[in-house]
């Protein structure tokens, strides 16, 4: 129940979204982000399902050589402490309006169901073949938490639907765009070492898969998107999503640092030190006169703008 206290993130994220403003944000997008917060906060009976990272955590070990197929889903659920909610959280808004406006609710919900599943099942696989390749049994036992794999497929996505340019991975080296996702899992690695590796690279790996391999065609033979029904036949025009291209220059990852019962939990950190990370939460969540996109300097302004481009 330790976790009530820690609330200084889930108030951040608050503010964010009363900064963007909950009529801003597309419904599973938002049903999404009220449901992490919910199980962070044990809310109900949520906490009979989610009630400490050593029985949700995702893991070979726990999934494959256990059985454990519910942590495939659950792990991505949970977050271990406020600021690695309010980070994956921040991150997900931004990347989840984007795409979910783009290919429509039913279709995102579906979207991000698949890659749930899928990010933990390639996280699952990729620590049995290191484990087996290396001769390192540790590969199997580690074990993480959080929806940042999920996170980082999306980043794939968003990154291939915009204009090619330049992104500032960390919010600090200029990368061309289409690379900045691979930029960020190795600098997030080089920053913070404890940081899971493995689960950030089944997200991206996800995400190519959708967009370079058969993911879509499959998901789309089941489910077409809002965009290829409304534009089929007269082609898709990406001059209004040119208009988020731009990256918030973090992109918060999983979490680690301690062990329980004989388990290791992957650190997602984002790369950012306790001081940074506050003072980037307090700027993007309290400051008044430019919303987190930094796409216009006055709030309004932009709600009005997207009303009228959405009308």
């Amino acid at each position: 129940m330790a976790r009530r206290g820690q609330n200084l993130g889930v108030f951040l994220l608050a503010m964010q979204i009363m900064n963007i403003g909950i009529e801003n944000i597309p419904p599973v997008t938002l049903i999404s982000t009220i449901l992490q917060v919910a199980i962070f906060l044990e809310i109900g009976d949520l906490y009979r399902w989610f009630p400490s990272p050593g029985h949700v955590c995702i893991s070979a070990f726990n999934v494959w050589d256990r059985k454990e197929w519910y942590r495939i889903i659950l792990g991505s659920l949970y977050h271990a402490h406020d600021f690695h909610l309010y980070y994956n959280m921040a991150s997900f808004l931004w990347k989840g309006r984007q795409l979910e406006r783009r290919c429509g609710s039913v279709y995102f919900g579906f979207l991000l169901a698949v890659f749930t599943v899928l990010t933990s099942i390639v996280y699952v696989a990729l620590s049995i073949a290191l484990s087996e390749v290396l001769d390192d049994r540790s590969y199997r036992m580690t074990c993480a938490v959080g929806f940042s794999g999920v996170i980082f497929a999306l980043k794939v996505l968003v990154t291939h639907y915009s204009p090619s340019g330049t992104q500032y991975a960390m919010g600090i080296i200029p990368v061309p765009s289409k690379y900045i996702f691979w930029a960020e899992l190795v600098l997030i690695q080089l920053i913070t070492p404890n940081a899971s590796f493995i689960g950030h690279l089944a997200g991206i790996l996800v995400g190519l898969l959708y967009i370079k391999g058969p993911l879509k065609t499959i998901m789309d033979s089941f489910l077409q998107p809002a965009e290829v029904r409304r534009f089929h036949g007269g082609g898709y025009s990406r001059n209004n999503y040119s208009r988020n291209r731009y990256n918030m220059g973090y992109n918060n990852e999983n979490y680690s640092g301690y062990r329980n019962d004989n388990f290791m939990y992957s650190n997602y950190t984002g790369g950012l030190s306790e001081e940074e990370q506050m003072r980037r939460a307090q700027e993007e969540s309290l400051r008044g006169g430019r919303n987190s996109e930094g796409l216009y300097p006055n709030l309004d302004d932009l709600r009005q703008r997207r009303a009228d481009r959405f009308s």
